[in-house]
């Protein structure tokens, strides 16, 4: 069974499927549209923002910039429509810290489970679940400016980084990203304003 492209009829997905069957002189291919409302049970399709963020290094010291709500955290983004991840991450970094970096190693694999409510510009509305994937980065040029995202930006050496940031969720990814040895992190958690809870971590 080969199936094609499907396309979304008012409240019901439909997908075109080539089912083929074997006569006497050859193959016989059959197309027909099935109706996959069995298949979405009246559930919302799922959907997710995409984000990434990286460790930048430069002599030994370490990417940092402060985030007017969470403090200093690693700089990153929400990827924009159509965009690759890794220039999600080489597009954030220089827009909030004005450093080019060009990206080496995955580290992990950040899932919230949460539809939280958003902020700034997004306040008033519902921010889906984000799945964040964290890089070790190599610094490439520029000085360290900040921005409208970003309160201060600073190099900071890994003992220091590590006290720096505050937020559950950035630390673990700094941990993470500090201690890369070759093994890409996978972490599950829910958070918002009031609690994170870190529901399952594992490394392959």
């Amino acid at each position: 069974m080969e199936v094609s492209n499907y396309q979304l009829k008012g409240l019901y997905i439909y997908d075109k499927i080539k089912t083929r069957s074997f006569t006497g002189t050859g193959t016989r291919w059959k197309e027909r549209n099935i109706l996959m409302d069995k298949w979405l049970e009246n559930k919302e399709l799922p959907y997710h923002f995409i984000s990434a963020c990286g460790l930048v290094y430069k002599d030994g010291h370490v990417l940092l910039v402060k985030n007017p709500k969470r403090g200093w955290e690693l700089p990153g983004g929400t990827t924009e429509q159509g965009e690759m991840i890794i220039d999600t991450l080489k597009r954030e970094v220089l827009e909030e810290s004005g450093i080019v970096c060009e990206p080496e190693h995955l580290v992990g694999v950040y899932q919230n489970l949460l539809v939280k409510e958003g902020y700034g510009p997004l306040e008033g509305m519902k921010i889906p679940p984000i799945i964040n994937l964290c890089f070790t980065c190599r610094y490439i040029s520029g000085e360290v400016t900040a921005s409208e995202e970003s309160e201060d930006v600073c190099w900071a050496t890994p003992e220091e980084a590590v006290k720096m940031v505050e937020h559950p969720l950035y630390r673990e990814r700094l941990a993470d990203a500090l201690r890369f040895c070759g093994g890409v992190a996978f972490s599950s958690y829910t958070s918002n304003d009031k609690a994170t809870n870190f529901i399952n971590k594992l490394y392959l």
